[in-house]
């Protein structure tokens, strides 16, 4: 299908130097992340409430771009950076909050809140998105289903015909109390039963599920990193479909209530016609022997790239730096694509994800060698970017992790 590159003039969405805001596909519309910044991307604000106000008008803009309005969101994510203790989360969710319900009426988007890093000195938020112009819309909404603790105006997934977009799947009560604290495997089995229940609310089930983001929280070093993602890995495999959906493991920071160790979100795609796995011979491969993973899904007119790592077929780190670990990633993410007789002029959009020091001169010329390197493989004026920085990944050394969403051509 045909792309339409969505670029409003003189707007700068986040810290890349890229004019594409969004991907226009038909009805879908992939954003690109969005930060409160001015034209020439310096930060605009230094509380949550002017920041928050000028992404979502950012985010408006590149809707009515688009032409589509912010009725046609069913999907968004806010990355945002905050530090101190549950009250200070607290206060910035309640200052968020105050803000986004005026964009949004009741029923609302799907909506995942991850503690993670930015990209630019002295932002604290940056939302990505997803939305279906038109089209019969049905709301998810289970019965006994987890809650917020406070009235909101979000939705836990949508069903859009053959697409279903699920927020992030908690492990919290009807009245949002959390369920598990400190147990990882209790937090990921809840938290995976909800993603369940919301595929089966939508008439699929887990073989329908193309795209599967995992976010947890672990701050741990060494062969701890690899020992603990396997452990929460273990549970995870009870809810999965064999093969799996593709997707990404993320460590961040954490969440709205710093008890919650884990959150989970998906996309997923309804029927079994057109559906191609995509899983290259002599890949890089996972650390538990015998998994039925997936490293990418093409299913109708779309192409579900997961997480790619610079790493070899036992799940070992390859390239001792970012730059040779983000070549390394594009290849794979080629190699991936080549199966669906795809190429980097299909891809829509790019979620790039990628470890940094704490250090602003570091981390802008981390972000600069990948913005070098991203263009060495996609040329001006490129997919739509959504990019963070996040604690770690499932294994030890690794740097960075790219997805890929990409359309099929006619």
């Amino acid at each position: 299908m045909k792309k339409q590159l969505i670029a409003p003039p003189n707007h700068r969405g986040s810290a890349w130097n890229t004019t594409t805001q969004a991907v226009r596909v038909g009805d879908l519309i992939f954003v690109g992340g969005q930060m409160s910044l001015d034209e020439k991307g310096n930060v605009v604000g230094n509380d949550v409430a002017t920041q928050a106000r000028n992404a979502f008008e950012s985010l408006k803009k590149v809707m009515e771009a688009a032409g589509a309005s912010m009725k046609d969101v069913v999907k968004h994510n806010i990355y945002f950076t905050c530090d101190g203790d549950q009250a200070s989360v607290d206060k910035f969710i309640n200052d968020l909050n105050k803000v986004r319900v005026n964009y949004f009426t009741d029923p609302g988007p799907t909506t995942t809140e991850v503690r993670c890093g930015l990209e630019k000195q002295g932002a604290l938020l940056l939302i990505d998105a997803w939305a279906v112009v038109g089209g019969k819309k049905e709301r998810l909404s289970p019965p006994g289903h987890w809650n917020w603790d406070k009235k909101l105006p979000f939705s836990h997934g949508w069903k859009v015909g053959d697409l279903v977009f699920i927020g992030g799947q908690r492990s919290l009560d009807q009245n949002g109390k959390m369920l598990g604290v400190d147990d990882i495997e209790t937090q990921t089995d809840n938290s995976f039963r909800n993603l369940d229940t919301l595929l089966v609310a939508a008439g699929g089930d887990r073989h329908n599920l193309m795209r599967q983001n995992t976010y947890y929280r672990f701050q741990g070093e060494g062969r701890n990193v690899t020992q603990y993602w396997e452990k929460m890995n273990r549970v995870r495999e009870r809810w999965m479909a064999r093969p799996t959906g593709a997707g990404a493991g993320l460590r961040v920071t954490g969440m709205p209530n710093n008890q919650e160790l884990i959150q989970v979100e998906g996309v997923g795609v309804l029927g079994t016609k057109n559906k191609l796995r995509l899983q290259p011979a002599n890949h890089w491969d996972w650390s538990n022997k015998g998994n039925m993973n997936t490293q990418g899904w093409r299913i109708n007119n779309l192409a579900f790239i997961g997480g790619q790592i610079s790493a070899d077929s036992n799940a070992k780190a390859v390239g001792k730096d970012l730059a040779e670990q983000t070549r390394n990633v594009y290849r794979f993410i080629r190699k991936v694509m080549d199966e669906a007789q795809l190429d980097e002029s299909d891809v829509a959009k790019l979620y790039i994800y990628y470890y940094a020091p704490d250090d602003w001169k570091q981390i802008e010329q981390a972000r600069q060698t990948m913005e070098k390197i991203t263009r060495e493989f996609y040329p001006s004026p490129g997919p739509c970017i959504t990019a963070i920085r996040v604690s770690g990944f499932a294994y030890e050394e690794l740097l960075v992790e790219i997805e890929a969403m990409a359309v099929c051509r006619d």
